[in-house]
């Protein structure tokens, strides 16, 4: 015969138990709990004291946990998902250092913060960079667990998706870096974060070129695209076709901006706020020269890629055939 402890104990279970079902379940653990006790009395030929129904009860579990058994879904992230949900929280976490390194490094070499200031601020940012990319990366996780992507996937899944030994592939920091550094310049493209111009005081200042403007959207279109490119290569190394023509498709969309910022001729203006119009015209020539060669040499070096790419992928062509 139940007494008020145990009547106590399957109340206590019944308020976790999904609604629906807990007449049912508190039933049979009511069966369950009467079949312990009269053994245990049975063997000790009395009726269970109150402290003896207080440890069979004990070792049978805490409420909440054997009201758990009961329910279809006993965690947020289950076993079979959780090894998807670190590789892909490591990602997340890698990227959202790499952009905070940067932003920090920028306002280092830029701003007109101090070092000591610029890190500080730069370690709580970073913590809590952090935390919202946990919270939501455990979310979506936690969605996906429930919605059976995860076991549809496994499903699907064949050794044939394995990268090939033979492919070369980057290093993690590597990749973290292309990625950190495509996000940010997103970002401040779209004028989300901003960095500060170099300048030399209050003698004169820099101002980008009107073709930068005239090319806002074709360049952002262009880095968006590379950064997809970059997590391909990531996370699915083994699209090698599709990150070949995402590759060679946004070298050439590159080369083609490249000429047509090449021919625009000035790419930065020199703004005199006291510097003599002799020394700003000297600075002006400078700089554009500098930036001449730099976008010469970036358009040898996104040639270079392209060809390698082709290369690579006619060899795997060979080998497969």
């Amino acid at each position: 015969m139940m007494n008020n402890l145990q009547e106590r104990y399957l109340h206590a279970v019944r308020w976790a138990l999904p609604s629906g079902k807990a007449d049912d379940i508190v039933a049979e653990l009511r069966d369950i709990l009467a079949t312990r006790q009269e053994d245990r009395e049975e063997a000790l030929g009395r009726p269970l004291t109150t402290e003896e129904t207080s440890a069979m009860l004990k070792d049978f579990g805490h409420p909440l946990i054997v009201a758990a058994r009961y329910r279809p879904q006993q965690w947020l992230i289950g076993p079979d998902v959780y090894p998807f949900y670190i590789f892909s929280l490591r990602i997340v976490l890698l990227i959202s250092l790499g952009i905070q390194a940067a932003v920090a490094g920028a306002r280092m070499a830029f701003g007109d913060g101090r070092p000591l200031q610029i890190a500080a601020q730069s370690w709580g940012g970073l913590w809590m960079s952090l935390i919202i990319s946990i919270g939501v990366v455990t979310i979506i996780f936690a969605v996906m667990e429930r919605a059976g992507f995860p076991a549809d996937h496994i499903k699907r899944w064949v050794p044939d998706q394995l990268p090939d030994v033979r492919d070369k592939r980057k290093s993690v920091w590597e990749s973290v870096f292309e990625i950190a550094a495509g996000i940010l310049f997103l970002l401040w493209w779209a004028g989300i974060v901003h960095f500060p111009m170099p300048t030399g005081g209050a003698d004169f200042r820099i101002e980008a070129a009107p073709i930068f403007s005239q090319l806002y959207w074709p360049i952002f279109a262009l880095v968006a695209v590379r950064l997809v490119d970059n997590l391909i290569e990531w996370v699915r190394p083994r699209w090698t076709l599709v990150r070949s023509v995402l590759t060679v498709g946004t070298t050439i969309a590159g080369l083609v901006l490249l000429a047509l910022i090449y021919r625009a001729g000035q790419w930065a203006t020199i703004v005199s706020t006291g510097m003599p119009a002799d020394k700003v015209v000297q600075l002006g020539d400078a700089l554009n020269l500098s930036l001449r060669i730099a976008i010469m040499v970036t358009g040898v070096v996104w040639t270079w890629q392209a060809v390698v790419v082709l290369w690579r992928l006619l060899r795997k062509r060979q080998r497969d055939a």
